[in-house]
């Protein structure tokens, strides 16, 4: 089980979906990864496009988040990321799940702006800088928006984002910072 770190949900344990459909991000990776953002949580919308257990969107509404979208394409851990949300008292107005493959979530909800972004897709997908310029050029990030990229290997820059990337054995995790368009 993991835990929630911080916040009006500290100290919860989540369920844990089947470590070999998902892999859920330690404890002291995700301890890191908030401490890097410091108050970027507070009166958010965000997004975890691949959410396995929801520690992400659920540890984001716990520092303050307004509103956390959720999507996992796998339908048993699906299962158990609504049970983990259900076991919160504000599950209704704060969270919206989704069982969907993840182009199919983009497309279904191109109009809303995220102010924070997690990507951890399953090990195999190299996929995480197709989808930051997706979001980048469907208007689909608000301005001073952060995308926090988590992948086995090295991230890549994109351009219209400020890139810190930070290494945590084998896992390496971007921070893309959003610089809006500078043209405007």
């Amino acid at each position: 089980m993991i835990r929630i770190i911080s916040g009006k949900y500290k100290g919860r344990y989540l369920f844990l979906p089947n470590p070999k459909v998902t892999r859920p991000t330690m404890d002291k990776v995700r301890q890191a990864i908030f401490s890097a953002l410091k108050d970027k949580c507070i009166n958010t919308i965000s997004l975890d496009l691949f959410a396995g257990s929801g520690a992400y969107g659920i540890e984001t509404i716990s520092r303050g988040g307004k509103i956390s979208y959720l999507n996992e394409k796998d339908k048993t851990t699906f299962k158990l990321l609504e049970k983990n949300v259900k076991q919160l008292n504000d599950a209704e107005s704060t969270y919206n799940l989704s069982c969907l493959d993840y182009r199919l979530f983009l497309k279904k909800y191109k109009d809303i702006k995220f102010d924070l972004v997690f990507l951890d897709p399953p090990y195999h997908f190299k996929i995480n800088d197709s989808i930051i310029s997706y979001l980048y050029e469907n208007n689909m990030l608000n301005e001073n928006a952060v995308i926090v990229s988590e992948q086995d290997f090295k991230n890549k820059s994109v351009s219209n984002f400020l890139l810190k990337e930070y290494n945590y054995g084998r896992k390496y995790v971007g921070l893309y910072y959003f610089l809006g368009d500078r043209g405007e």
